[in-house]
């Protein structure tokens, strides 16, 4: 009989990321059947626990939040899998994709004709950086004007998981200072709720006026907020996953590569914070709200024009020349991101989503499916889990 091999995972179980870190490990270790999982569940500026010390196993994975940490578990001399550290002397080997998660959250944006783009990040942690920098590369790329938050970027104090008090004031003034319309990308949803509130407390209206986007999808909280708050999916279970296929690759002394695993993030998950189009045609606007409203109904174009009080042929030519394509091409968006929603986060059957994304059959759904994606809604489903 094979001997079970001793894993210890050390993150902070309070945190969606790590939750879904852990669930990823979960499912590797059950795939597999010889690990004996202890899991240390810690805060973010927690020091090690006194018993680490004594600790004996077989492997480790971790999310460092302090030099102390990493080094207390580099004593131990056993196989271990990073997943924070600091970017630079410690290093983690399974991040998520910073380059996808930014073109994400941009083409979210500029799907909904945004031009102005802001990006709210406090302190110089890596992966706050990582994203600030992508984010630039994108707006830039895509010709839009970039707004950055004064206190984001390289050489500044991290505060972060502490929200300084002086913080909250200097958001607001940004906020005041901003164009609007403007899309918002907060490298947190910690960050981004501090966005909501400041806008609540200067009466800025969100979406209408500030849409904002969030990062790690902490459901709870992003539920919780008025109005619901959007936020990047990054995937965290497809992390925890390969992190538990390195690590037993070490323990096994198996071959691999020492280049850092890029996880690309699952998607944005689209509530009522980002709800809007930025356009100037008010027509227009109403017009993309009872699509993404009533897309799953069936609806057609002369529903559309009814619903804004427009004939088909002003329809048509104000969307096209306000959002750059079609009515029909905006249904059929709204209809895949509800489907890519239902694939990833729910165990429905095919001919289930079909219906609810508003298919007569489940033949035309994963031909539109696969038409628009490159990918069945299976196969879809298999990537991104």
């Amino acid at each position: 009989m094979t001997k079970k091999k001793n894993v210890l995972v050390v993150l902070e179980t309070s945190r969606a990321v790590s939750r879904g870190i852990l669930q990823g490990i979960a499912r590797y270790a059950v795939e597999n059947g010889d690990w004996i999982v202890q899991i240390e569940d810690r805060g973010l500026l927690e020091l090690p626990s006194s018993w680490l010390k004594a600790w004996k196993g077989h492997g480790i994975i971790v999310r460092s939040t302090s030099s102390s940490l990493a080094k207390t578990l580099q004593s131990k001399k056993v196989p271990m899998v990073e997943l924070l550290g600091n970017g630079i002397q410690v290093v983690s080997e399974v991040p998520p994709d910073e380059d996808a998660v930014a073109a994400l959250a941009i083409e979210h944006f500029a799907q909904a004709g945004f031009t102005d783009y802001g990006f709210l990040a406090v302190g110089n942690a890596w992966w706050g950086e990582l994203r600030r920098v992508a984010f630039c590369r994108e707006v830039d790329e895509r010709q839009g004007n970039v707004h950055v938050f004064p206190f984001a970027g390289a050489g500044k104090r991290t505060f972060y998981p502490i929200w300084e008090p002086h913080y909250d004031s200097a958001v607001r003034r940004w906020l005041r200072k901003l164009p609007k319309p403007i899309a918002i990308w907060a490298a947190s949803d910690a960050f981004a709720v501090r966005l909501v509130a400041g806008c609540r407390q200067l009466d800025i209206a969100v979406p209408e006026e500030v849409a904002i986007l969030g990062t790690t999808n902490e459901t709870l909280l992003c539920n919780t907020m008025t109005p619901p708050l959007s936020s990047i999916d990054l995937n965290a279970c497809k992390i925890g996953y390969i992190a538990a296929e390195r690590l037993a690759q070490k323990m096994n002394r198996e071959p691999y590569s020492e280049e850092p695993v890029l996880v690309p993030p699952l998607g944005v998950i689209a509530r009522q914070s980002t709800d809007m189009v930025a356009c100037h045609d008010r027509r227009i606007a109403a017009a993309v709200r009872f699509i993404r409203t009533n897309a799953m109904s069936r609806i057609n174009v002369d529903d559309i024009a009814a619903a804004v009080d427009m004939s088909r042929r002003s329809l048509f030519r104000h969307f096209r020349l306000q959002l750059g394509h079609t009515v029909e091409e905006e249904i059929l968006k709204a209809r895949m991101s509800r489907a890519k929603q239902l694939l990833i986060e729910t165990d429905f059957s095919l001919s289930a989503i079909a219906i609810k994304v508003g298919y007569s059959t489940t033949d035309y759904f994963v031909q539109a499916f696969k038409r628009e994606i490159g990918l069945t809604p299976n196969q879809y489903r298999l990537d991104k889990k």
